[in-house]
């Protein structure tokens, strides 16, 4: 199991709520909060994404802070990339399709290098279901993840996704 992968299978995933004393900062809510595609945003402030994939593989038990999203499912997909600027990575990012989707969308499988974003935003039956933030603290630096439970036809995947570098927080979100 990769670093960041633990770092967000153990995370304490917390919801935004502007009535609770403990969120992010204001510039770091914008980009965990952010609705458009991440890659996209990303590509605006830092020009090029390589996308390299880490891992693909079946899953059949997730970690216990992923297993309340997926009550009544068994069975993963799971996909894990660096996006990269310059030949630096910026997001680590873990995503979990029950076996039924990806079954349901065969073409999935065959991203390769491409974000998940592109498919995912083209999508017009697609619905985000939560987001959760969490402060990461087992690193060499603390850093922010965000994680969103998205329903594409009513089922659900999971897009974790941990900045790994917080120079990110300092630029202004778009759109």
């Amino acid at each position: 199991m990769h670093k960041y992968s633990k770092c967000l299978q153990e995370a304490n995933w917390l919801f935004f709520d502007k009535s609770h004393t403990l969120q992010p900062p204001l510039n770091i809510q914008k980009w965990l909060l952010l609705s458009s595609s991440l890659t996209e945003q990303l590509r605006l402030h830092f020009g090029s994404v390589k996308v390299n994939v880490l891992s693909e593989y079946w899953l059949n038990n997730v970690a216990e802070s992923e297993r309340h999203l997926f009550t009544e499912y068994k069975r993963f997909w799971c996909r894990e990339v660096l996006l990269y600027i310059q030949n630096k990575p910026l997001i680590f990012a873990r995503t979990l399709m029950p076996e039924h989707f990806l079954l349901q969308h065969l073409e999935l499988q065959q991203l390769g290098n491409r974000a998940l974003g592109e498919w995912l935003f083209n999508q017009r039956n697609r619905q985000r279901k939560t987001s959760q933030w969490a402060k990461i603290e087992e690193l060499q630096y603390e850093t922010y993840a965000r994680r969103t439970l998205i329903e594409v036809n009513t089922s659900p995947i999971m897009v974790a996704e941990l900045f790994l570098e917080p120079q990110i927080f300092t630029e202004e979100v778009h759109g």
